[in-house]
């Protein structure tokens, strides 16, 4: 197995970001729109760049053996709170990176943002993501039907919680 860590998203990311999130399989399961806009990466790297400056989102790119291979966010809910976004490009699947990035990421919540718990959630189409974070101490907490979200509305989601 290949060594898995994060590190903030830098502009060079930009291409790789585009490539992959315009994969119907990455949009399938995530907020990302399909078909990707062209400039999409683009624009997103300013948002989360800007977010990040505020303090409320820190995006890193997800490295297998120094290659791209997916992003995971770590965003501030409230005082205390923060959730975790991930996406791992269809040709990294079933290697473990996704379970050692969310690792990462709630070692750095912890650490550097002193986050006592965690929440977050993912479609019940997406049972691997389901278990990338069960296998991080996530606990299931409930299903929920999505609403006042264009693209999933009306979609079931499942709720985990982690509690430090």
């Amino acid at each position: 197995m290949g060594q898995v860590r994060i590190r903030m998203i830098e502009e060079k990311d930009i291409p790789f970001v585009q490539e992959y999130v315009s994969k119907e399989k990455i949009a399938d399961t995530t907020n990302v729109p399909h078909p990707y806009p062209k400039y999409g990466a683009r624009l997103w790297y300013k948002i989360v760049k800007a977010k990040r400056e505020k303090g409320n989102l820190y995006p890193f790119a997800i490295l297998y053996d120094e290659e791209f291979a997916g992003s995971i966010s770590v965003r501030k809910e409230d005082e205390g709170t923060g959730a975790i976004d991930y996406w791992v490009a269809p040709n990294f699947w079933n290697k473990g990176i996704g379970t050692k990035a969310v690792h990462k990421a709630i070692d750095f919540g912890i650490e550097e943002l002193k986050f006592k718990k965690f929440e977050t959630c993912c479609l019940v189409d997406n049972p691997s993501s389901g278990r990338v974070l069960e296998k991080n101490g996530f606990k299931f907490v409930k299903e929920f039907q999505i609403k006042n979200n264009n693209k999933h509305e009306g979609k079931i989601a499942n709720l985990y919680r982690l509690e430090i």
